[in-house]
């Protein structure tokens, strides 16, 4: 099989992002400062201000967001978090990590995430809080309905925005519904640092307790003087450096991402045996363009004839439930998640990413007809 002409992703650096990087990473090397530097303080005050929070604490990886934030709310109260039950896996480590316990909560088909509805049918005596997840890059247009009831029954809402950056409903950046956000910054995402994470919140003792738990629980960053059971999610300098390069192209990324889904949307509209599922607020990532195959299709021998045209597939989002995780099978509570399991078994996520051009959006529409034909059951 000849190389692919389409691939799933593939990070943007443009030549003047590289010679930023390299000038601040040698800054870094000659001073010797590695870590939690004026690169990392930068960070964080972009995209503090990129986001509109009050805070942004940066991580080493995104996991780390999310259990550094969980370990602080754990503080507050411990108990269950209602999680859905089609993200990847750290959304249901990390409050095991952080000494909570993880309830899988069901979806909806038409945004990917927990509802009102859902989270009822879940919510336990012992709930504390709910984490949810933007998969794809789409913010459920029930999130500030999500966010009221939270409110009202006296628990917290943390948002996992991995793949939701730049995403916005009615002008509110994802991460900003809550009492706080975690990002990632793994290379598959809109925007990376190579690996890393970041924290955003408006709660000033949330974010001093972030602070915290990311530095071994030394109120002090250089001071070996330890107050709470602390971990090492430091971000370093070079993973700085590159994420502030990466922050400054958001915009111009999520223009050609957008420019690109629209062509698929325009593409797809009156092609049987799938169903795109679309965002309904008005600035989306586009991390992934998910589409939701008719039932019978065989995903395996779909990916198999895409790959023999010269488009490969990336990861779905996500390929397995939760609950099917062998690492999970003792640490959850049972449940039935229909809608969550027919979504992890039947979609999947088309190329998308700033390096593709539009002969490569028709290039995969014109191959997804056969290749839907020889994947029918």
């Amino acid at each position: 099989m000849s190389a692919p002409r389409v691939v799933p992703v593939r990070p943007d650096f443009s030549a003047g992002d590289v010679e930023e990087i390299l000038g601040a990473i040698r800054t870094s090397l000659e001073t010797g400062m590695l870590a939690q530097g004026e690169q990392v303080a930068a960070f964080e005050r972009e995209t503090a201000a990129a986001t509109g929070a009050r805070h942004a604490v940066a991580t080493g990886t995104g996991t780390g967001a999310l259990v550094c934030g969980l370990r602080a709310l754990a503080a507050r109260g411990e108990g269950e978090v209602l999680v859905p039950a089609n993200s990847f896996y750290s959304s249901a480590a990390a409050p095991l990590l952080a000494g909570l316990r993880t309830r899988l909560v069901d979806v909806e088909p038409d945004t990917l995430a927990p509802s009102v509805r859902t989270l009822r049918e879940a919510v336990t005596p012992g709930t504390v809080g709910v984490l949810t997840v933007h998969l794809g890059g789409l913010i459920s247009p029930e999130l500030p309905e999500v966010a009221a009831w939270c409110a009202e029954r006296g628990l917290w809402l943390y948002e996992d925005c991995a793949h939701a950056h730049g995403s916005r409903l009615d002008g509110r950046h994802a991460g900003r519904f809550g009492v706080a956000g975690a990002f990632s910054y793994f290379a598959t995402k809109v925007i990376t640092a190579a690996e890393g994470g970041m924290v955003v919140t408006d709660d000033d003792e949330l974010a001093a307790a972030v602070r915290l738990h990311r530095n071994l629980g030394k109120p002090e960053e250089w001071r070996s003087h330890h107050t709470v059971l602390g971990e090492n999610a430091r971000m370093s300098e070079l993973h700085a450096a590159v994420g502030r390069a990466q922050l400054r192209r958001l915009d111009e990324f999520l223009a050609v991402r957008e420019r690109l889904a629209r062509r698929y949307t325009a593409g797809l509209a009156h092609l049987p045996g799938l169903t795109p599922v679309l965002p309904r607020q008005t600035a989306a990532s586009w991390y992934k363009y998910v589409v939701l195959l008719d039932p019978g299709t065989d995903r395996a021998a779909l990916r198999a004839a895409l790959a023999e045209a010269g488009v490969r597939l990336g990861g779905e989002i996500y390929e397995k439930p939760l609950d099917a995780q062998p690492v999970f099978e003792s640490l959850l509570p049972p449940g039935r998640h229909p809608v969550a399991d027919d979504l992890c078994a039947r979609h999947i996520c088309l190329p998308l990413h700033t390096r593709m051009t539009e002969e490569d959006v028709d290039l995969v529409l014109s191959v997804l007809p056969d290749a839907l034909k020889a994947a029918a059951g």
